[in-house]
Protein backbone atom coordinates (compact mmCIF):
# COMPACT_ATOMS: atom_id res chain seq x y z
CA UNK A 1 0.00 0.00 0.00
CA UNK A 2 1.33 3.82 -0.51
CA UNK A 3 -0.14 5.39 2.05
CA UNK A 4 0.68 5.06 5.30
CA UNK A 5 -1.73 2.92 7.05
CA UNK A 6 -2.72 3.59 11.33
CA UNK A 7 -3.00 1.35 13.70
CA UNK A 8 -5.76 2.69 16.43
CA UNK A 9 -4.49 1.32 19.80
CA UNK A 10 -1.36 -0.20 18.52
CA UNK A 11 0.54 -0.20 21.52
CA UNK A 12 -1.87 -3.00 23.07
CA UNK A 13 -1.26 -6.67 22.30
CA UNK A 14 -2.80 -6.70 19.44
CA UNK A 15 -1.75 -3.63 17.64
CA UNK A 16 1.69 -4.58 18.23
CA UNK A 17 1.55 -7.64 16.25
CA UNK A 18 -0.60 -5.65 13.67
CA UNK A 19 2.44 -3.43 13.75
CA UNK A 20 4.95 -5.75 12.91
CA UNK A 21 3.23 -7.94 10.55
CA UNK A 22 2.88 -4.37 8.65
CA UNK A 23 5.97 -3.36 8.92
CA UNK A 24 7.48 -6.61 7.95
CA UNK A 25 5.61 -6.04 4.52
CA UNK A 26 7.47 -2.83 4.22
CA UNK A 27 4.18 -0.89 5.54
CA UNK A 28 4.84 2.37 6.50
CA UNK A 29 2.44 2.61 10.27
CA UNK A 30 1.27 5.14 11.96
CA UNK A 31 0.59 3.98 15.72
CA UNK A 32 -2.19 6.12 17.69
CA UNK A 33 -2.13 5.48 21.22
CA UNK A 34 -2.29 7.21 25.17
CA UNK A 35 0.88 5.53 26.54
CA UNK A 36 4.21 7.27 24.68
CA UNK A 37 6.10 4.63 27.36
CA UNK A 38 4.56 1.56 26.01
CA UNK A 39 5.16 2.72 22.42
CA UNK A 40 9.05 3.44 22.89
CA UNK A 41 9.30 -0.01 25.14
CA UNK A 42 7.48 -1.59 22.60
CA UNK A 43 7.54 -0.78 19.09
CA UNK A 44 9.44 -1.76 16.72
CA UNK A 45 11.54 1.54 15.77
CA UNK A 46 10.77 2.55 12.38
CA UNK A 47 7.14 2.91 13.42
CA UNK A 48 5.67 6.24 13.85
CA UNK A 49 4.15 6.80 16.78
CA UNK A 50 1.16 9.76 17.67
CA UNK A 51 -0.09 10.49 20.97
CA UNK A 52 -3.77 10.40 20.57
CA UNK A 53 -6.90 9.35 22.35
CA UNK A 54 -10.61 7.67 20.54
CA UNK A 55 -12.31 10.12 22.85
CA UNK A 56 -10.72 13.46 21.71
CA UNK A 57 -11.23 13.65 18.43
CA UNK A 58 -8.77 16.57 17.57
CA UNK A 59 -5.93 13.77 18.67
CA UNK A 60 -6.74 11.96 15.50
CA UNK A 61 -6.91 14.67 12.61
CA UNK A 62 -2.76 14.43 12.46
CA UNK A 63 -1.99 10.74 12.32
CA UNK A 64 -5.27 9.57 9.90
CA UNK A 65 -4.24 12.52 7.43
CA UNK A 66 -3.45 10.80 3.91
CA UNK A 67 -3.74 7.46 5.48
CA UNK A 68 -4.79 4.58 3.04
CA UNK A 69 -6.21 2.36 5.61
CA UNK A 70 -7.15 2.53 9.64
CA UNK A 71 -6.94 -0.84 11.68
CA UNK A 72 -8.75 0.11 15.01
CA UNK A 73 -7.88 -2.24 17.71
CA UNK A 74 -8.89 -1.00 21.00
CA UNK A 75 -10.19 -2.37 24.37
CA UNK A 76 -14.19 -2.76 24.63
CA UNK A 77 -14.40 0.27 27.07
CA UNK A 78 -13.57 2.83 24.29
CA UNK A 79 -15.17 0.87 21.43
CA UNK A 80 -18.30 2.32 20.28
CA UNK A 81 -17.58 6.10 21.03
CA UNK A 82 -14.06 5.84 19.80
CA UNK A 83 -15.40 4.15 16.40
CA UNK A 84 -18.09 6.80 16.01
CA UNK A 85 -14.65 9.87 16.24
CA UNK A 86 -12.54 7.92 14.76
CA UNK A 87 -15.18 7.53 11.23
CA UNK A 88 -16.04 11.26 11.68
CA UNK A 89 -12.76 12.21 11.62
CA UNK A 90 -12.33 10.40 8.84
CA UNK A 91 -15.24 11.70 6.90
CA UNK A 92 -14.55 15.17 7.79
CA UNK A 93 -11.73 15.07 5.10
CA UNK A 94 -8.43 13.91 7.14
CA UNK A 95 -8.26 11.54 4.24
CA UNK A 96 -9.40 11.94 0.58
CA UNK A 97 -11.44 9.10 -0.89
CA UNK A 98 -11.74 7.23 2.47
CA UNK A 99 -9.50 4.67 3.81
CA UNK A 100 -10.42 0.89 4.03
CA UNK A 101 -11.29 0.32 7.89
CA UNK A 102 -10.34 -2.61 9.62
CA UNK A 103 -12.45 -3.26 13.20
CA UNK A 104 -11.92 -5.43 15.94
CA UNK A 105 -14.68 -6.26 17.25
CA UNK A 106 -14.92 -7.29 20.55
CA UNK A 107 -17.81 -9.93 21.90
CA UNK A 108 -16.64 -8.52 25.40
CA UNK A 109 -17.80 -5.07 24.55
CA UNK A 110 -20.44 -3.05 26.82
CA UNK A 111 -23.26 -5.46 28.63
CA UNK A 112 -26.63 -5.27 26.86
CA UNK A 113 -28.87 -2.17 27.96
CA UNK A 114 -31.98 -0.84 27.06
CA UNK A 115 -29.91 1.03 24.25
CA UNK A 116 -28.23 -2.04 23.29
CA UNK A 117 -30.58 -5.19 23.11
CA UNK A 118 -29.25 -8.67 23.45
CA UNK A 119 -28.70 -9.91 20.26
CA UNK A 120 -27.49 -6.15 18.51
CA UNK A 121 -24.02 -6.66 16.35
CA UNK A 122 -20.99 -5.51 19.03
CA UNK A 123 -20.63 -2.02 19.97
CA UNK A 124 -19.36 -0.19 17.02
CA UNK A 125 -20.14 -2.75 14.32
CA UNK A 126 -22.90 -0.20 13.09
CA UNK A 127 -21.04 2.56 12.58
CA UNK A 128 -18.30 1.74 10.47
CA UNK A 129 -21.40 -0.28 8.21
CA UNK A 130 -23.07 2.90 8.01
CA UNK A 131 -20.06 4.93 7.33
CA UNK A 132 -19.72 4.10 3.52
CA UNK A 133 -16.26 3.48 3.48
CA UNK A 134 -14.90 0.15 2.60
CA UNK A 135 -14.35 -2.16 5.81
CA UNK A 136 -13.94 -5.64 7.58
CA UNK A 137 -15.02 -6.42 10.98
CA UNK A 138 -12.60 -9.02 12.20
CA UNK A 139 -14.83 -10.79 15.33
CA UNK A 140 -11.48 -12.43 17.52
CA UNK A 141 -13.91 -15.09 18.77
CA UNK A 142 -11.39 -17.69 20.33
CA UNK A 143 -8.52 -17.19 18.31
CA UNK A 144 -5.04 -16.13 19.29
CA UNK A 145 -3.47 -12.74 19.39
CA UNK A 146 -1.48 -13.97 16.68
CA UNK A 147 -4.58 -14.93 14.56
CA UNK A 148 -6.67 -11.62 15.15
CA UNK A 149 -2.93 -10.13 13.77
CA UNK A 150 -2.62 -11.88 10.62
CA UNK A 151 -6.39 -11.46 10.06
CA UNK A 152 -6.08 -8.06 9.70
CA UNK A 153 -3.51 -8.01 7.78
CA UNK A 154 -5.37 -10.22 5.71
CA UNK A 155 -8.29 -8.17 5.63
CA UNK A 156 -5.98 -5.13 4.19
CA UNK A 157 -3.97 -7.34 2.03
CA UNK A 158 -5.74 -10.68 1.41
CA UNK A 159 -3.81 -14.14 1.53
CA UNK A 160 -4.20 -17.69 1.31
CA UNK A 161 -7.57 -19.16 2.42
CA UNK A 162 -8.72 -15.13 2.83
CA UNK A 163 -12.78 -14.56 1.80
CA UNK A 164 -12.97 -11.39 0.13
CA UNK A 165 -14.51 -8.80 2.70
CA UNK A 166 -17.61 -7.76 1.86
CA UNK A 167 -19.90 -5.04 3.45
CA UNK A 168 -22.02 -6.12 6.04
CA UNK A 169 -19.83 -9.25 6.17
CA UNK A 170 -17.44 -10.22 8.59
CA UNK A 171 -14.41 -12.34 8.73
CA UNK A 172 -15.48 -14.56 11.90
Amino acid sequence: MKSPIAVIGGTGGVGRLVTRKLMARGETVRVIGRATLRARRHLPPLAQFFLGDVREPETLRTPLHGCGAVVYVMEPSALESGVVNTLDTLLRGAVSGGPRFVLVSRPDSPPHTQERPAGRRPAGEDAVRASGLPYTVVRPGRRTEHDVAEACVQALFGGPGTRQPAPDRALA
